[in-house]
């Protein structure tokens, strides 16, 4: 069904809009919900509980749970509704076919033809600028045109969040922290297509008579049908401030599935490969998330160091030796991640209107790591021979047959032409250490000078993008994601914008 909002008369519209609708089964309904197009959910219940527990003098328990209400995400440009005809349309006239001979009589008839003001050659000018065209939704040529579409019963996304904690307390400034957290998202928004095609077809077959909608474009369809999981065990280890010293400590493992991508940020993993396709869709898409990252720590902390008056070593110091010696401590901050999931396409495309993904090898291992290849490129993946795809299907639709092609791929039939899922390998990871030391001259009681040295990325070590990685501003090397290239697993760009090198700055503080 089309939705248009009350205020718009049918007669505005399009004779060639309503013909196709009725030629792809669309209804048109006009008005009926106010002044939207939908009805809101009213009944979001989202009740929270917690709870603390003193086990022990030095142990403590907490736990919680709670359902968090999300809302419709907007992408910049889409999904809009707005942005649908009748209230956004384009005219276009690329050549003038039926009184130029050119082309078949009246295919791209000429506005200016009949126009009292046109030029004698029925063409346009400047004095008559567009006064011939009459912009109206009347005068679209719907042929083609895309539609953007929103699921009509929009459910609200949300999330079921858990955790139940253990904290000990080791001695006074030092505590260690274990906890076990879990979030559950549900009717998560994602982007399927309007127009897909819903059967396994074979290669090179054309398209169009099996798709739903044959008279409009590709367009958009955005629905609430996504889910994902996270679970997570989060460690720390912390050490309140307590004789100059004081650090936390912090290990994450988890893993988060799901078959909705995350729509404002980009990542490594690919689409859906047959989104409309019946015991297929979105769920046989479901794997690693793009954001996912199952190992993380993260260290940080400082240290006076005991030299100088009133501290253990040198307390009795004179002015100048604690001037020179005295006051300093250091600070660090160490990250240490693993890499996200890369999705890997097939070489040679195994349907039309489906995508594919490439399958893993058993036995073999992708010997992932940095080093340099045959072309003295700095490469990620070390072994092809770990990745294959399945052949090529031949035959008619609804029969169709795995051919030999391309060689040495794997025989498969039906929803095994579309290869192994979206979790094919990992990116590289990410790897930085920051480091300061400070230097506190005093001054008199109320006034102190610090001194800072501030030294980010102290190792200048640079963290890459995935192998085939392009986007926010940067270009994947031409064939990098192919595992039949001799450009397979080069990297062609940093994480960090542009380089992230190692940067050093000075500063003097004035405490009072």
């Amino acid at each position: 069904m089309y939705l248009i909002p009350s205020g718009v008369n049918a007669s505005e519209l399009s004779t060639s809009f309503t013909d196709q609708l009725a030629k792809d089964g669309i209804a048109l309904k006009i008005g009926g919900y106010g002044k939207g197009l939908g009805t809101p959910q009213k009944n979001n219940f989202a009740p929270r509980v917690g709870f603390a527990y003193q086990v022990s003098p030095k142990l403590i328990a907490r736990g919680g749970m709670g359902i968090f209400y999300n809302a419709f995400e907007n992408q910049g440009y889409g999904p809009n509704d707005g942005e649908n005809y009748p209230f956004v349309y384009n005219f276009n006239w690329s050549s003038v076919n039926d009184w130029t001979g050119i082309g078949a009589p009246g295919s791209n008839p000429n506005p200016w033809g009949s126009c009292a003001t046109a030029a004698p050659s029925h063409v346009a000018t400047l004095s008559s600028g567009f006064s011939c065209i009459n912009f109206t939704p009347a005068a679209v040529n719907a042929a083609g045109l895309g539609l953007q579409g929103l699921q009509f019963a929009f459910k609200t996304p949300y999330t079921i969040s858990a955790n139940f904690t253990l904290q000990y307390q080791i001695q006074p400034t030092l505590s260690v922290q274990a906890a076990y957290v879990t979030t559950q998202g549900r009717h998560l928004q994602t982007g399927i297509g309007a127009n897909n095609v819903e059967q396994i077809l074979p290669s090179g077959q054309a398209t169009d008579p099996f798709l739903p909608f044959h008279g409009f474009g590709g367009g958009s369809y955005q629905a609430t049908v996504g889910s994902s999981s996270y679970n997570g065990l989060q460690t720390k280890i912390e050490k309140q401030y307590a004789g100059g010293l004081n650090f936390l400590a912090a290990y994450t493992w988890s893993k988060t599935f799901s078959d909705a991508g995350d729509l404002l940020n980009g990542g490594n993993v690919g689409g859906y490969r047959a989104a409309s396709v019946p015991g297929f869709g979105i769920g046989k898409d479901r794997g690693l998330a793009n954001f996912n990252i199952t190992n993380v720590f993260h260290l940080s902390g400082g240290y006076a160091l005991p030299f100088g008056k009133g501290q253990r070593f040198m307390s009795g110091a004179g002015r100048m030796v604690d001037a020179v010696l005295g006051g300093w401590s250091v600070n660090a901050i160490a990250t240490l991640e693993g890499g996200q999931p890369i999705t890997l396409s097939c070489p040679a495309g195994t349907t039309a209107g489906t995508s594919c993904d490439d399958l893993i090898v058993p036995g073999q291992s992708q010997k992932l790591g940095l080093h340099t290849d045959s072309n003295g490129k700095l490469s990620w993946f070390g072994n092809p021979a770990a990745f294959n795809q399945p052949c090529v299907l031949g035959g008619a639709p609804g029969a169709t047959v795995p051919t030999a092609s391309p060689a040495g791929c794997v025989a498969l039939n039906g929803f095994g032409a579309l290869g192994g899922g979206p979790s094919t390998s990992t990116a590289p990871g990410f790897r930085r250490l920051d480091f300061s030391t400070f230097k506190d001259f005093r001054l008199t009681e109320r006034f102190t000078v610090q001194f800072r040295a501030e030294l980010f990325n102290i190792f200048n070590h640079p963290n890459f993008n995935a192998p085939n990685f392009g986007g926010n501003g940067v270009v994947a090397v031409p064939n990098s994601g192919n595992f039949t290239s001799s450009n397979f697993g080069e990297i062609g760009s940093t994480r960090d914008a542009p380089y992230d090198p190692r940067q050093i700055q000075f500063a003097l503080k004035l405490y009072y």
